[in-house]
């Protein structure tokens, strides 16, 4: 008798805790994305820094009990980073290419931002509290696949022998060449990238079925990006803040 009571009491708790949940919301949602890519095991992968990119999408809410549920988005993430200053250059002009030793790179000053476009699904459990204003957090896996990935350089700079801005050992002196140039590296990157995504943020119930939410999260990429060993090992990361708008069906 008492397992039955228990098991009675379970059910009840449960069937109250799930009275009044909205079982399903959609939604769009946008924001900002503030990438970067980390690592960097050579000369040609490490010093990123952050860059700023867009993050849009829509989201599907599956509400499991009333502070528990499962939120699954489709969103575009940029991602990618930045370097500034002294570093190597990767795509030399052939009269230059004869005076670099084999496994050995020339130097410039330059502005370098690798772009990255990824369609991505995260998969996340939420809990949510409060009413009017309710706060939540949530995590989970997600999975990203490559759109396309550029590469665009900037600025202006006489050409070095090494990072310390030593000068060549040429007769005659380089003069500064322009670095002004967007090229196509999405056949060098992964297609696809597998990570954790987490955060939390805080709704506005404008009614029982209508509200306004706003979203801070953060990304970490596990698979290396680089296809290719010789450009290096970096991962993907990134802060996501967004604002958006749900609706329960």
């Amino acid at each position: 008798m008492r397992k039955y009571l228990f098991l009675y009491g379970v059910l009840l708790f449960l069937q109250i805790d799930g009275v009044n949940a909205q079982q399903i919301w959609v939604g769009l949602k946008g924001g900002l994305s503030i990438p970067d890519i980390s690592g960097g095991s050579d000369e040609l992968s490490k010093g990123y820094t952050s860059r700023l990119a867009a993050n849009f999408g829509v989201l599907s809410e599956w509400q499991l009990r009333r502070r528990l549920s499962l939120q699954v988005e489709l969103n575009y993430a940029g991602q990618g980073g930045q370097r500034k200053g002294m570093q190597p250059i990767t795509n030399l002009p052939p009269e230059m290419q004869a005076l670099v030793p084999s496994g050995q790179y020339l130097y410039a000053n330059f502005r370098n931002k690798a772009i990255l476009d990824y369609l991505e699904l995260p998969v996340m459990a939420k809990y949510s509290w409060g009413r009017r204003f309710p706060l939540y957090i949530n995590a989970g896996p997600y999975v990203g696949y490559l759109l396309q990935a550029k590469e665009k350089t900037s600025g202006r700079s006489a050409i070095y022998a090494d990072a310390q801005g030593d000068p060549l050992p040429t007769p005659q002196p380089i003069p500064p060449q322009s670095f002004d140039a967007t090229t196509d590296v999405t056949s060098s990157i992964r297609r696809w990238n597998v990570g954790i995504t987490g955060g939390g943020g805080v709704a506005w119930a404008i009614t029982p079925k209508n509200r306004l939410f706003f979203d801070a999260r953060f990304e970490y990429g596990f698979i290396n990006i680089q296809r290719y060993r010789q450009d290096g090992s970096n991962n993907t990361g990134n802060v996501l803040l967004s604002l958006g708008y749900a609706i329960g069906i």
